[in-house]
């Protein structure tokens, strides 16, 4: 395939899989590739993929897919490691330049007939409630008023909530989850207290929580989360992932 000026295709060295990236635009980095393979893990420890019955694909969104890597990487390790099971991948993503990029990668990839990527406004009725067994998600870091903002650049809105709020982007999750259905999401340490009342207020209850550190002896700057529209108080903590020791929570 060949790229837009500008344009270069990086190797997520697993399994051949390649994506677009673009020098202005947001760059996928750690936490994309973390939030994939913790979402893998926990689907394919939870069971879920056993109760999943009928024609119906197990049907999973990706919220802020920015350059598409969550889904790309997850449909990639779900097609290895459950290859028995019908999974259909979505992302959405305001921007329509990073989505169309996207859109390419899936191509480059060709996982069309498993990932779509989607253009649009998550918080409008673009699918319907209740409509997908898992949600991902790597919301904005910097919340509303803090940090330094000089324009609201692709990559400012990425990292900024310029566009949409972590307890907005959680709400509208905890509506298109299935009774049941899986949550997942990664963000910075200062985030977590927010995120865990945003969860909770949503109706997806908090299920496990691990902090992430880049070495032993520093303070972990990450953390990853699961919930479950619907699901009991029983908040488990787990050990810290070490970055040190790669992203590949299933081996770990």
């Amino acid at each position: 395939m060949d790229v837009m000026p500008g344009e270069q295709i990086d190797d997520l060295q697993y399994n051949g899989l390649q994506i677009i990236q673009k020098k202005g635009l947001f760059r996928y980095g750690t936490d994309g590739v973390l939030l994939a393979n913790y979402a893998a893990c926990g689907l394919l420890e939870s069971g879920i993929f056993r109760k999943h019955k009928g024609e119906t694909p197990f049907r999973i969104l990706d919220i802020g897919t920015g350059c598409g890597i969550v889904p790309i990487l997850l449909e990639g390790k779900l097609r290895v490691k459950a290859p028995e099971t019908r999974v259909q991948l979505f992302g959405i993503e305001i921007q329509e330049e990073v989505a169309q990029m996207a859109r390419r990668s899936v191509a480059l990839n060709h996982q069309d007939a498993h990932v779509q990527i989607d253009i649009g406004d998550v918080r409008e009725a673009f699918y319907p409630n209740a409509s997908f067994d898992a949600i991902t998600m790597n919301p904005p870091y910097v919340r509303t008023g803090s940090g330094l903002l000089s324009d609201a650049t692709p990559v400012a809105k990425a990292c900024h909530e310029i566009v949409c709020t972590q307890e907005t982007m959680i709400a509208r999750a905890a509506k298109l989850l299935k009774p049941g259905g899986l949550f997942y999401m990664i963000n910075k340490t200062d985030r977590l207290a927010d995120a865990l009342c945003a969860m909770r207020e949503s109706g997806v209850e908090p299920r496990e929580l691990r902090l992430v550190e880049g070495r032993p002896g520093l303070a972990p700057v990450l953390f990853v989360v699961s919930g479950v529209r619907g699901g009991g108080k029983n908040l488990r903590i787990l050990p810290n992932i070490n970055l040190e020791r790669g992203t590949d929570l299933c081996s770990m």
